[in-house]
């Protein structure tokens, strides 16, 4: 073997005395410097590689503000049995993709755009599609091309291996609709939609996934197959990609060339030799090559023997630091100043260093930090004069760079009179974690709004109990289409009592609601016609009203008694939110504000924050409480677990460790002597916070000023402990936390009786739990723990039971002898299981074999697998809640779901694995709750009174009724209009037949009628119709019909007649609630209009007159007459308004 060292003909520079705080900004300039538009960045792993890449990246906009940079990552891929296969696979793919793309442009290396490419040594020489190949399965896309549509689609199904799909939402996926295609390329970052006319290619539009909205025009797509035989790939084939002269650094060659020695070696004398970094060199255009190498000392220099070699002249920031304490929850008033004079120093040390030449440059990833800084900087005299610059990024370390007069570095000179730039950050002088930045654009994915959607029409499966509003409880059947009077129309086919059949059309399919009743029982279906439904249905409109008067009037009561009212946010409330090291969501600052109006008004909070784990509900809490004690009132946090708390208690004294605030516990991690202590500086007010268990609700704790009650994890709390706090509660502003909230308190709140909040936003870089449900074997363990501990992570082994827990661990020892492996469960003594949690936390053990004292709040970044043993045994809410306790950081994480081998999983535990299997998107929190509401039966959710109409109509209605009457009651507007039906002579529902077919411009006499209605070929699938019904049905106002003739017409193209009929006919409808009739009529050419409350009820039946007569419509076209009466309804509300 012989070492591949670069030839001494390239252009290679080794530069040691790089420290890696430098090795971001040094690559950067290297890459401004040259004239190339494909970089390659090379790192020991892809991790360290990707974070290196990102802050390249993050340089060079700065340095090259109108240029472009992206930043992609070339990985190996791992075998097709490990869940991100697929999506490695598809980084691999927009990579060759996007080198292919680099290599056709003619003006390569303009500056207008550069490639970043983060990849290890092992990576960039795993087998890879040859480039003939690759090119082969590859289509350029441009407004103008001619395609054979039917072609096309075949194609995306067969030669580039894509699935056809009902809406097009993730990479490698295609839905046809018309003459639109919606296709998400698997090299590409969002899905396009690609507009045909006839099989010319007209447009092409971004859209998306979430909302299935255009968001752009583009002027060219790029489709990559995802299929590649495996006997056109090979080892280096990655070379032969890279077509046009490319930049390639290495960080630490000398430690690649030790780590990687098969790929930095060639074979001697072999007529087939291996692929080495050799294959790099003998490239086409490998001689314009140039090549960095940076290290942190000169011992040795790998591939760059031949290079020329420099010293940067980078110097560390060392002699400005000062060591900052540990924090401690007590009132320590000298820390507090301490941690100022530190910031104050650092500060100053860099000033006199712009005075001694440097220009100084903070990077700031938030605005907060530069605010703070800022602040603290005016807020000083010996400060006066220092302006420092400051970059948009968040750096770990900073450097000093010498430089000479007018040398450039990252596109800018070095002025004259400086000898170099210094980079601080704020990481270093607010010594907090570095600012979380965007990272690589990631691709986009639907993401569901789940509040929104919580009591939306379920997907329907058949065998499911529904509810039809005017007929009472029935069984789904199907969708088919049925024949009716000369016209074909489809229809949703449900079955009452007897075996009556009932065909409701998909127009009417928000009449349709799934049954969930008080128990896993089924429900007797209704019998058609009878009058128990209409009786049942009254008796339970009359409860739910009561039940909505009732929960008003507690409301009332709230608002009615004088709470609190807190200040408004002073400079230490600024200064302690500035100090949060991550950038807010955007729900997650709407929450914030939410929660800060509630406290400042004098009427007691009451607010329920709901948000999936990880999300930034306890930065909310945190932030509430920061509020109350600045006011001098307390604060109790309620947690279900010791565990748990005592999390908190860390999380509490760590945030607030900059200021004089006293956080303390109430567990069974405290000793009586230590409880009692608590209490008397509670009792007393030397305590400001006080997190705790139920420990807290008890009869000896008392508050000297309690002013803000947190309760986290609400749903772990039974009905005694709610009792309790119900007391607290009277004049107590309250915050209530959860991912996954009791169905009561959500439908509560969500009917208006409870303030809602919710955080919906995944942090960035958050990825979905991979979820797998398979049968436990030894097999499967032992691969799960393996993949966790190679990367070098830690494993939750979840088993639920005390007895034989001690059994488990030794069996896993004895299969992973050299694994660290603890027990951990709510049995051991208070200590033992502190010190136990400690040492994991600490990374002093590899595995936790444990109970579900894990399932609350456990916050250990390094553990991203868990297994869970039994895990039928369990409910959905408490497997979302314990597959929560993995991936709460930027690592993909894994949940596996054991089940046993020997014993049958019943139907209802198979439902909820399958439930969490499919919820694995991030925010699934509210789903989930709702699906287990339905799995297990609504119970006693709503009180005994209720118990018996919920049981009889279903809780869905039950609520959607409740919702109804606490609106009514609120005074909303919109909830005391009438309900207006349209019956027109000239339209119907459906499809006429061959011999009846409608025209545009058809006289209604001669029995053509105008269909209104979704014909089956513009939106094919029934599903996608179902909900545009539902949605039409439910809009209140002719904007939202406008709304959704545009979202139909962006998605499915140009509305047909039909449809365009159909928006009429509903904007008809909304105009007449508006003006207050609840019947729209046509005869011939005569249009009644009935009022629903006539001024003077002895009239009787009452309609809108023009001059004491019925107006006549005079339009033929049946399209038009529609938009006469959509005019004559506008006239009357105006004449309404203005009287």
């Amino acid at each position: 073997m012989e070492r591949v060292v670069i030839p001494g003909d390239r252009k290679a520079i080794f530069r040691h005395g790089a420290p890696e705080a430098a090795s971001a900004a040094l690559a950067a300039d290297f890459v401004e410097k040259g004239d190339h538009a494909v970089i390659f960045l090379l790192d020991e792993t892809i991790h360290r590689a990707e974070e290196w890449a990102e802050d390249v990246a993050a340089f060079l906009e700065l340095a090259r503000p109108n240029a472009k940079t992206r930043l992609h990552i070339f990985d190996e891929v791992p075998g097709n049995e490990n869940p991100e296969s697929f999506e490695r696979h598809c980084d691999r793919i927009a990579v060759l993709s996007a080198l292919g793309e680099f290599s056709r442009k003619k003006e390569a290396g303009d500056g207008k755009e550069t490639l970043l490419v983060a990849a290890t040594p092992q990576s960039i020489l795993s087998p890879c599609p040859t480039f003939k190949s690759f090119e082969r399965q590859e289509m350029i896309i441009s407004p103008g091309d001619k395609i054979p549509f039917a072609r096309f689609a075949e194609d995306l199904a067969s030669r580039f291996d894509y699935s056809s799909e009902i809406l097009c939402e993730a990479p490698a996926q295609f839905a046809v609709r018309g003459g639109l295609v919606d296709v998400y390329p698997a090299n590409g970052e969002f899905p396009v939609r690609i507009d045909f006319f006839g099989d010319e290619v007209e447009e092409i539009r971004s859209f998306d996934p979430t909302t299935q909205r255009t968001t752009g025009k583009i002027e060219q797509v790029i489709l990559a197959s995802t299929s590649h035989a495996d006997s056109n790939e090979k080892e280096g084939g990655f070379f032969e990609h890279v077509n046009c002269p490319a930049t390639w650094i290495l960080r630490e060659p000398e430690d690649l060339l030790l780590q990687f020695p098969l790929v930095f070696h060639k074979e001697k004398r072999t007529k087939t030799p291996k692929a080495s970094f050799k294959n790099a060199f003998e490239r086409k255009h490998s001689k314009k090559d140039l090549f960095l190498g940076l290290a942190t000392i000169d011992s040795g220099r790998g591939i760059f023997d031949l290079a020329t070699a420099s010293d940067t002249g980078v110097e560390s920031l060392e002699d400005l630091h000062l060591h900052r304490t540990a924090t401690t929850g007590s009132l320590n008033l000298a820390q507090f100043e301490s941690e100022r004079t530190i910031r104050e120093t650092y500060l100053k040390g860099l000033f006199d260093r712009s005075l001694d030449g440097f220009r100084i440059q903070i990077a700031a990833g938030v605005e907060s930090e530069r605010r703070r800084i800022e602040e603290t900087i005016t807020e000083q005299g010996n400060l006066r004069g220092f302006e420092p610059e400051y970059l948009p990024i968040g750096l770990r370390e900073g450097f000093a760079l010498s430089l000479k007069e007018k040398e450039r570095f990252l596109g800018t000179p070095n002025p004259k009179g400086r000898k170099g730039i210094l980079i601080a950050t704020a990481r270093e002088i607010l010594g907090r974690e570095r600012s979380r930045r965007p990272g690589r654009s990631r691709r986009m994915v639907a993401v569901r709004p789940q509040v929104d959607q919580a009591l939306d029409f379920a997907e329907l499966v058949e065998g499911d109990h529904l509810v039809h509003l005017q007929h009472g409880v029935c069984r789904y059947m199907g969708i088919g289409k049925i024949q009716d009077d000369g016209r074909e129309e489809e229809a949703i086919t449900v079955e009452f009592s007897d075996g009556i059949t009932l065909h409701v059309p998909l127009q009417e399919s928000h009449l349709l609601s799934r049954y969930v009743g008080l128990s896993k029982a089924k429900p007797k279906l209704a019998k058609l016609g009878g009058k128990f439904w209409i009786k049942a249905k009254e008796a339970a409109e009359r409860a739910a009203f009561d039940l909505a008067a009732d929960l008003l009037r507690l409301q009332a009561s709230r608002e009615a008694s004088q709470g609190y009212s807190f200040s408004p946010d002073d400079e230490w409330q600024k200064e302690f939110e500035n100090a949060f090291p991550f950038t807010e969501t955007p729900d997650q600052l709407s929450a914030i504000e939410a929660v800060k109006q509630d406290m400042e008004s004098k009427t007691p909070m009451d607010r329920l924050l709901c948000g999936d784990v990880g999300f930034g509900k306890t930065e909310v809490a945190l932030r509430a409480a920061f509020k109350a004690v600045m006011d001098g009132r307390q604060v109790a946090v309620l947690a279900p677990t010791t565990v748990l708390c005592q999390q908190h208690l860390n999380v509490f004294r760590d945030r607030m460790a900059d200021y004089p605030v006293v956080v303390e516990m109430l567990s069974r991690f405290r000793t009586k002597a230590q409880q009692r202590k608590a209490l008397q500086a509670l009792e007393e007010g030397g305590v400001d916070i006080m997190v705790g268990t139920h420990r807290i609700l008890s009869s000896d704790v008392k508050f000297k000023d309690l002013g803000l009650l947190i309760v986290d994890e609400e749903q772990r709390f039974g009905v005694r402990h709610k009792e309790s706090i119900k007391k607290m509660k009277k004049d107590v502003d309250v915050l209530t936390l959860s991912a996954t909230p009791i169905p009561r308190t959500l439908y509560f709140a969500m009917v208006g009786a409870r303030a809602l909040g919710s955080i919906e936003t995944p942090p960035v870089n958050r990825r979905p739990i991979r979820t797998e449900v398979m049968q436990h074997s030894p097999e499967v363990v032992k691969k799960a723990m393996e993949t966790e501990i190679r990367r070098g992570g830690q494993v939750f082994y979840l088993h639920n039971k005390v007895k034989t827990i001690e059994a488990v661990a030794r069996r896993l020892r004895e299969q992973f002898p050299k694994l660290r492996i603890a027990v951990g469960h709510g049995q051991m003594a208070e200590d033992e299981l502190e010190e136990v949690m400690t040492e994991f936390i600490a990374l002093k053990h590899d595995v936790l074999v444990c109970t579900t004292i894990i399932e609350s709040g456990i916050d250990i970044p390094n553990c991203n697998t868990i297994l869970i043993e039994g895990a039928d045994r369990f409910g959905l809410s408490q497997l979302y809640q314990l597959r929560g306790r993995v991936g709460r950081f930027d690592r993909q994480a894994y949940a596996y779901l054991l089940l046993n081998r020997h014993k049958p999983v019943p139907a209802k535990a198979r439902k909820r694995l399958s439930a969490i299997k499919q919820l694995t998107k991030l925010g699934a929190g509210f789903r989930i709750a709702l699906r287990d509401l339905e799995l297990r039966g609504a119970g006693n959710l709503l009180g005994s009174e209720q118990s018996g109409h919920v049981a009889g109509i279903g809780f869905d209605l039950y609520c959607r009724l409740l919702k109804q009457s606490v609106a009514r009651l609120k005074g909303d507007e919109s909830s005391f209009r009438p309900k207006a039906s349209v019956r027109l002579d000239f339209t119907s529902g459906g499809r006429q037949e061959e011999n009846s077919i409608s025209f545009i411009g058809a006289d209604h006499k001669s029995g053509q009628k105008l269909g209104a209605y979704l014909p089956e070929d513009y939106a094919q699938e029934a599903r996608l119709r179902i909900d545009f019904y539902r949605r039409l049905a439910n809009a209140q106002s002719t904007e939202e019909i406008r709304e959704l003739s545009e979202e139909l017409t962006d998605r499915f193209g140009t509305l047909p007649v039909e449809a365009e009929a159909l928006m009429l006919e509903n904007e008809i409808r909304c105009l007449a609630e508006e003006a207050g009739v609840d019947r729209v009529e046509t005869r011939e050419n005569v249009l009644e209009c009935r009022l629903a409350n006539p001024k003077r009820k002895k009239e009787g039946t009452v309609f809108l007159r023009i001059a004491g007569k019925l107006p006549l419509l005079i339009e033929k076209d049946s399209l038009l007459k529609l938009k006469e009466i959509v005019q004559f309804l506008k006239l009357r509300i105006h004449a309404k308004e203005v009287s």
